[in-house]
């Protein structure tokens, strides 16, 4: 018999599972969504940041990539990969990826939402039986709701790593129910260290869901005060012992965190009225303003609204689930509780990320109303308080008409096939009705897919991109495998014009382009002080796009684009990635102190830059009108806002360079466009500080007398010129340095996943530089010395050699918090080997003596099911 109730069991999660992947993906379909259809799923970050890191994993699948899970030499010109993994791609359905061609990253992003989905249906039809015993099959109908609730549509599918908090919730509650009936804990302690492996993010609210759970299901136990302090002290130390087996993941990203450029992009508001809030309850509503994504299906939200008319139910209970419900729901929109769930700060972004707790508690409330059959005046009341609930909606932003015909068509279908069923039918009348009841769950699932992706249609907010690997990103990747020559030097894609804000990833090389949360200050600091373009506070890093930086970062090979799909490699006489500096070098070189340009040239050891004093106006002309504004305050000139393209809307510039020399400008904060008057070449400056930091643009060449003027028309108020902005670089002095440091660079240069081996000139003395940031996690040792952190160099990798002369060096990368979090394991581990070796000893001590003492405190199973029991004179 228990053989055949597993088999009843495993068959009800599986039918959860096939239900709520195949719901999901007819509803994409039925729109024509990605992969069922030309419209892309990849927008925003999931085009711009989860597919490029599937593709890298990929690579690192396959044995492609440069780098490893440490260190990732493709983007940001060297950055820590570990952190972005346990972020991005730690989700074990992210392993898919190497299963499918390199090209079909996309694909493995939907696959891992997909399956996600699918597992965290058949777990909670697991997870709700502990909770209450009853059917298995409508059990999995709840889960359905769950799996493809409100947050897992509009927000955990295009977050792939993050629909493992959909898997988390049953599973964390797997291990607490185990807790209650002093069962198996060891394999809780490891099933706690997978969800905070898989997504530490999730894993986070998902934990705090579960104890709130676990303590409402203690406080209504049958138990006394001793067997719960026990039950108490076992989930205490089975969540202890799993974040210890769990620590490199934690404290890896939380290192990261610490360390990365922090961003003031958004201002973060928790605040939603309650209807709004109520009316998210209703399946397929998607909130215009930001509301979180609470609704798991019709049949889920009928049952909650039920639950209060339950008389089956106990009273206490229904009150401490009503509440429980209540006070989850209150604590999102409460900036104080809000932080708690975000982990102590509102995030950049999305505001309601933990949305799916709440999906999940309100399966499990629906489940306890429904293991008890309510009545036909209890299901009434709740399809009163349905009706009541659209109605009061009708109107609001996110409520829209598909979402308005699922619940009224759902919920009346829903109710009649509960009365049905609650009947008391013989047994092919009952099972007839449940069918009817899977199709109505399975059609509801589907229209409410199809009413989101209709509400949230990309194609509404402009043209439609096409997929992330174009023909073009598949004629740089070949582009830059046939002519890089890394380790030598760098290959970089160019800029930002292939694919994606992650173009290194997709398309190889080891160029600039990178885009995740874990840009560090340093390197962001670094880059941005030697002229690079940034966005996102410093989080989005463009590939280097002027000769001067892409020397000092060792590019030898670019890409450009050429026609529709093509491209053409240029190959720049680039410096090795190890070079050397003479003693003494970082001197400045005469350029204003502070100044990029003055940076830049004690970073390669050499002046190359003359900065001329900028007048207003052509100076070959008249001198510029009165009624233009005089220089602010401070090193810099204000712009006047332009209200046309006319002739009167460009303010003009000249500064004397030498003849013949290439003018650049440096200007990260201005927003606006400058247009050489030589040739009429156009540059846009697109800074918005804090948020975008313009790069370094060239402008053209001085003239014969050496004048070069350019004009600068922004239509932007309180816009500033800085008074050093024009940089005029003499070539020949630009070339013998470069040629310098390629003469007395090294030798021989060795690139492993995080490491670099490099073969100095004999006796070389002063600092080594390497052409990636100084970001902590790095240290080096010169001729097998003891290895050192290194020091900054104009934000550069600097390795003092000393005076003594040196002949190789070697560098290695650890990432801050892995080798504390090894420990945590290690320690996590001997717990765990402590308490098996403990529970042998026990039980030979046992049998030696009575069976009797073997028995391990706790709830008993009659116990443990007590806690949903229903009350005396009930069935």
């Amino acid at each position: 018999m228990g053989g055949v109730n597993r088999n009843i069991a495993f068959l009800s999660a599986f039918t959860a599972a096939l239900i709520s992947t195949a719901a999901y993906s007819a509803g994409l379909a039925t729109r024509g969504i990605y992969p069922f259809g030309p419209v892309p799923r990849a927008d925003n970050d999931l085009r711009h940041q989860y597919a490029p890191f599937h593709t890298h994993l990929w690579d690192l699948q396959h044995g492609g990539a440069q780098g490893d899970l440490l260190f990732n030499w493709q983007s940001g010109y060297g950055v820590g990969f570990l952190g972005d993994f346990f972020t991005y791609l730690s989700n074990p359905f992210s392993l898919l990826t190497g299963l499918l061609p390199r090209q079909h990253a996309e694909l493995s992003v939907y696959l891992v939402s997909l399956c996600s989905m699918g597992l965290a249906a058949a777990l909670m039809t697991v997870y709700l039986g502990r909770l209450r015993p009853g059917s298995p099959w409508l059990r999995a109908l709840l889960s359905v709701g769950y799996a493809v609730c409100g947050w897992g549509v509009a927000e955990g599918t295009v977050v792939p790593m993050w629909t493992w908090g959909l898997v988390a919730i049953p599973l964390l509650g797997i291990a607490a129910d185990w807790c209650l009936t002093g069962r198996r804990w060891v394999l809780g302690s490891f099933l706690v260290a997978l969800c905070w492996f898989a997504n530490f993010y999730t894993a986070a609210m998902a934990t705090t869901a579960t104890a709130l759970v676990f303590l409402v299901r203690l406080l209504l136990a049958d138990a006394d005060l001793r067997t719960r302090g026990r039950a108490v002290w076992r989930a205490a130390a089975m969540t202890g012992t799993g974040l210890l087996l769990a620590a490199p993941a934690i404290l890896v990203c939380a290192f990261a965190n610490g360390r990365a450029q922090p961003t003031e992009l958004y201002v973060v508001s928790v605040h939603t009225d309650p209807l709004t809030f109520l009316s998210m309850l209703i399946p397929g509503t998607h909130p215009v303003s930001p509301a979180p994504n609470v609704y798991a299906g019709v049949l889920v939200l009928l049952l909650v609204l039920t639950l209060p008319f339950q008389s089956k139910v106990r009273g206490r209970e229904r009150l401490a689930w009503c509440a429980l419900l209540l006070l989850t729901g209150l604590s999102f929109v409460l900036t104080p509780t809000a932080k708690l769930w975000q982990g102590g700060a509102l995030p950049h972004g999305a505001p309601f990320r933990e949305s799916f707790v709440l999906s999940g508690m309100l399966a499990m409330a629906a489940w306890i109303c429904l293991a008890h059959m309510p009545r036909p005046r209890a299901l009434l009341g709740g399809a009163s308080l349905l009706a009541v609930l659209v109605t009061a909606s009708r109107g609001l932003p996110p409520v829209n008409g598909h979402a308005l015909t699922g619940v009224l068509a759902g919920g009346a279908v829903t109710t009649v096939l509960l009365l049905l069923y609650a009947r008391g039918l013989r047994r092919p009348a009952r099972i007839g009705v449940m069918l009817l009841l899977a199709v109505s769950v399975f059609a509801g699932t589907v229209y409410s897919v199809y009413g989101n992706s209709v509400a949230d249609d990309p194609r509404r907010r402009g043209p439609v991109r096409p997929q992330t690997m174009t023909e073009l990103g598949k004629n740089a990747r070949k582009a830059l495998e046939a002519h890089g020559n890394w380790p030598a030097t760098r290959s970089d894609a160019g800029p930002g014009v292939f694919v994606t804000n992650n173009d290194a990833m997709l398309v190889g090389g080891q160029g600039g382009a990178y885009y995740s949360s874990y840009v560090s200050v340093e390197t962001a600091r670094a880059l941005r002080g030697l002229g690079l373009g940034q966005a996102m506070g410093g989080r989005h890093l463009w590939p280097a796009g002027d000769p001067v930086l892409r020397a000092l970062l060792g590019i030898g090979t670019v890409l450009e684009p050429a026609g529709e799909d093509g491209v053409t490699v240029r190959t720049l006489p680039a410096p090795p990635l190890v070079t050397l500096r003479a003693p003494g070098s970082d001197q400045s070189y005469g350029a204003p102190a502070g100044s990029v340009w003055a940076r830049r040239q004690t970073a390669l050891g050499a002046r190359v830059y003359t900065v001329p004093e900028l007048t207003r106006g052509d100076a070959r002309t008249a001198p510029a009108p009165a009624a233009v504004p005089a220089p602010v305050s401070g090193p810099g000139f204000a712009l006047p806002r332009a209200e046309g393209w006319g002739p009167e809307g460009w303010t003009a510039f000249t500064g004397r360079c030498a003849p013949g020399a290439r003018a650049f400008l440096h200007a990260p904060d201005l927003n606006a466009t400058a247009r050489a008057e030589a040739g009429g070449r156009l540059e846009s400056f697109s800074g918005r500080p804090p948020a975008v930091s313009a790069p370094v643009r060239e402008m053209g060449t001085a003239a014969a007398d050496g004048t070069f003027t350019f004009s600068v028309r922004t239509g932007s108020d309180g816009q500033v010129l800085p008074s050093d902005a024009l940089g005029c670089l003499d070539q020949a002095a630009f070339d013998a340095a470069v040629a310098g440091l390629k003469a007395g660079g090294a030798t021989g240069i060795t690139a492993g996943g995080h490491t670099v081996e490099a073969r100095l000139p004999a006796g070389s003395t002063g600092t080594a530089v390497l052409s990636t940031t100084a970001s902590p996690g790095w240290s080096c040792s010169v001729d097998g010395g003891p290895a050192r952190a290194p020091v900054p160099y104009q934000g550069l990798l600097g390795v003092p050699l000393g005076s003594g002369g040196a002949d190789r060096l070697a560098c290695s990368y650890v990432p801050e918090g892995l080798r504390a979090g090894l420990a945590g394991t290690g320690a996590g581990l001997l717990l765990v080997l402590g308490v098996l070796a403990a529970a042998r000893r026990r039980v030979r001590w046992a049998r030696g003596i009575g069976p009797g003492l073997s028995h391990r405190p706790g709830l008993s199973h009659r116990k443990a099911a007590s806690l949903s029991a229903p009350g005396p004179g009930e069935p």
